[in-house]
């Protein structure tokens, strides 16, 4: 476990650079002349969909590559990626578009870097200790999520995006140096050679084999896609009746929700039933998005936000125990891009349909009665917003209740307890 307290603290200094570039980058394209929620949503579009459309090629090669080479060059495409943004600021020539194909870039590089750790694991960790392992992981991600939004608008305002950027781009180079420098563990690698087709035959058959897969996978597109609706919109949502201080305090209380997951999970010593505690999770985090319709202000949004982080913490750290107790290591990294394709799919379709369908209500709202828009603070955009909310927490909510009564989804939880007990 020693060891992996170590990478992992490696790769937490890395994703706090990406964080603040990330939280710095929101704030500048909006503050910009040309800025909308749609170009927002549109970057958010390309941080994501070039990994996930690549993610079953990327899981075929991180299952037959050197995980330590991949972290490292991973890691130090993205960190060019982060200068080369910061040589464009400071040349006055920065633009969205860049920033889209940067991101684009950079998405595949750490889906590398991140699925090569997520296979590792197996390695450095017990099966038994595989829950603990995740929610000091997800412990450790939360506090960069709580730091991030009080640090980044000080920052932005005081050093400049230029030297946020130099910042991110240290903290690639300095775990890069030291991943180079350790010894790394040794991880079981597929003999295969390299066959698309060959690895979309296998993970077919272990679908067949395991049946419950096909339906868990079709639950997490669904919540992805919902999810995903509502990701993109907080923080324009928060921008429309506050500013980026009020904004960061509400990300800080917010994140404090993953801590809190992280936290309880870490120190559980197990379950029986990780699916259905996902399950269990979405329908709660439905049921808090159900409630911004009842109010919105920044004490609401922080609250509510946490106990949805807190959930999605759990859920998480469940689910990535229960692949990594129940799928075959050499065949870890193809399921997940494969899942990366089918699941992580719909984010990207949500990033660009959020921002139409607000910019859309936010048009057809100016023209309606003043009324109608005082019941929440800010513009028409909140409103359009809220009721994107609502309407997710709603289908969410519905989804998960469906998804709860399935056989097949009860047996992958029986099969999680047969796998757990052989160790």
């Amino acid at each position: 476990m020693k060891k992996y307290y170590v990478y992992l603290g490696l790769l937490m200094f890395s994703i706090f650079g990406t964080d603040l570039t990330d939280f710095a980058l929101s704030v500048w394209i909006l503050d910009q002349p040309e800025g909308s929620i749609g170009l927002y949503s549109m970057v958010w579009f390309f941080e994501a969909a070039p990994a996930i459309f690549l993610a079953p090629i990327i899981g075929g090669f991180v299952d037959r590559w050197n995980k330590k080479k991949m972290i490292i060059y991973g890691q130090l495409i993205a960190g060019c990626g982060s200068l080369t943004l910061m040589t464009l600021y400071y040349l006055e020539e920065l633009h969205p578009w860049h920033i889209m194909i940067v991101a684009g870039i950079g998405s595949i590089a750490s889906m590398f870097v991140f699925n090569s750790f997520y296979i590792s694991t197996t390695a450095l960790v017990p099966k038994n200790r595989l829950i603990n392992a995740q929610g000091i992981s997800s412990t450790i991600h939360s506090m960069i999520q709580m730091g991030v939004p009080i640090l980044a608008p000080v920052l932005y305002k005081l050093i400049g995006l230029k030297n946020i950027f130099f910042i991110d781009a240290i903290t690639f180079f300095v775990s890069v140096l030291a991943f180079t420098v350790l010894s790394f563990v040794v991880v079981t690698q597929s003999k295969e050679k390299f066959s698309l087709k060959k690895d979309f035959m296998v993970i077919k058959e272990f679908f067949k084999q395991k049946r419950g897969f096909t339906y868990l996978f079709s639950f997490f597109f669904f919540i992805n896609f919902l999810i995903g609706l509502v990701t993109v919109l907080l923080t324009p949502l928060i921008l429309d009746f506050s500013n980026e201080y009020v904004l960061g305090i509400v990300l800080t209380v917010v994140g404090s929700g993953s801590l809190i997951g992280g936290i309880i999970m870490s120190n559980k010593k197990g379950f029986k039933k990780p699916i259905q505690m996902v399950i269990w999770a979405n329908i709660v985090v439905g049921l808090i998005l159900c409630s911004f319709f009842i109010q919105v202000n920044p004490y609401i949004l922080g609250i509510g936000g946490m106990l949805i982080l807190a959930m999605f913490s759990i859920s998480g750290i469940a689910n990535d125990t229960f692949f990594q107790t129940v799928v075959p290591v050499d065949l870890l990294g193809r399921l997940t891009g494969v899942g990366t394709l089918i699941i992580g799919g719909a984010a990207p379709i949500a990033f660009l349909l959020s921002g139409f369908v607000v910019d859309k209500l936010s048009n057809i709202f100016k023209n309606l009665s003043p009324q109608i828009l005082s019941r929440f603070p800010g513009t028409s955009t909140t409103t359009s917003i809220v009721i994107v909310f609502a309407i997710s927490g709603v289908l969410l909510t519905i989804i998960s209740l469906v998804y709860r009564k399935n056989k097949s989804l009860q047996d992958l939880d029986r099969l999680y307890f047969t796998e757990l007990n052989k160790h």
